[in-house]
């Protein structure tokens, strides 16, 4: 047999597996898609979104608050982990490319990816919400998280003002000024600490929907890292050169630069940490846990959907599967519309 047959019966045979593989996948994929549709658009009604949920064993109601509730869960998750994620992944491929940190960081962001997530939510529970001792530490963490985003927030401001206002061609003027803005931002940040721990560290504790929102930004965070970096690092290192003959500053570059080439990529792994957590239960068990009310504090147990959908599953009541179904049908729904109009916007933006 000639050497050109034997290649083309091997890439036969590859393509026939991958096909097969790729068949298997996409069977199970259109099964559940179709079982939850079925099973899940006969308890769609409008009192399902406007109602909160009735007695058990009695009829009717709907889950108003576990809508809001995942909602809100979710959307702080996003707020907390996307940020945190992409400086992280900038941080290893621009300012930390090549170093031993680079590489210990991103080799534990893909220990994390692979974190179930019940472990996550297990470690949350034992720092945002039970209680160690005297000391409330869930609400020193929330405020000690709320006083360094401020701090590095008026730092940032501070940097622009100053940036605007001073031309400063002296390095060492400039290392000064770097340093003095670093001063007054760390010892706002403390003063923040001290004034907000009175205020606040006693109205967070136990089970609370920032320790919900805090498990699930957890699990973003590597997500995101990863995609960023992964991002970053096919830019071309030309594209900054070439910027830098201009006269940019390293942080132009990146982020009038960089941050443009790599959009399409980071927004895409935003999109999947999103959809990861948006039906995530596990974690919430631990942290949120549930609330059978309507409530918008996030100080206090919070109901979220994936949770009720596990409640309602495995209740004897046929409404309360009904339910569970309808509300498998909306996250699933939610995640088909944010993937469709995010990739609807990247391709609008970045592909003309």
């Amino acid at each position: 047999m000639s050497l050109v047959k034997r290649r083309k019966i091997k890439s036969f045979i590859a393509l026939t597996l991958s096909s097969i593989a790729a068949g298997i996948g996409l069977f199970w994929l259109s099964f559940i898609l179709i079982d939850v549709l079925r099973h899940g658009i006969a308890g769609i009604n409008w009192e399902l979104f406007t109602e909160d949920p009735a007695p058990p064993g009695i009829p009717g109601g709907g889950l108003r608050n576990a809508f809001v509730g995942q909602l809100e869960i979710v959307f702080f998750a996003v707020i907390i982990g996307v940020p945190i994620g992409i400086l992280a992944g900038t941080f290893i491929a621009e300012y930390a490319r090549g170093t031993k940190w680079a590489q210990i960081i991103s080799f534990l962001s893909d220990i994390m990816v692979s974190v179930p997530s019940i472990v996550v939510g297990t470690f949350i529970y034992a720092i945002l919400v039970k209680p160690q001792g005297q000391l409330n530490w869930g609400g020193e963490v929330a405020v000690g998280f709320l006083s360094a985003v401020i701090a590095i927030i008026i730092y940032g401001v501070l940097n622009l003002l100053t940036g605007k206002i001073l031309v400063i061609k002296d390095p060492k003027k400039g290392k000064f000024i770097k340093t003095v803005l670093v001063s007054i931002s760390v010892i706002i940040g403390v003063l923040l600490f001290i004034f907000l721990s009175t205020k606040l560290v006693d109205r967070i504790h136990g089970f609370n929907g920032w320790a919900g929102a805090a498990a699930l930004a957890f699990i973003m965070i590597p997500v995101i890292l990863r995609t960023t970096e992964d991002m970053l690092s096919l830019v071309p290192w030309t594209l900054r050169e070439a910027a830098f003959a201009l006269g940019a500053s390293y942080f132009t570059v990146i982020k009038d630069i960089v941050y443009k080439s790599a959009a399409t990529g980071i927004l895409t792994g935003v999109i999947l940490s999103i959809s990861r957590v948006a039906g995530e239960t596990a974690p919430l068990l631990f942290t949120s846990f549930n609330n059978s009310f309507f409530t918008l504090d996030m100080n206090e147990p919070i109901s979220s959907l994936t949770v009720t959908i596990f409640v309602y599953a495995m209740g004897p009541y046929e409404d309360w599967h009904t339910k569970a179904w309808a509300a498998s049908f909306v996250i699933t729904f939610f995640i088909l519309l944010v993937t469709l109009i995010s990739r609807g916007i990247i391709h609008w933006k970045y592909k003309g």
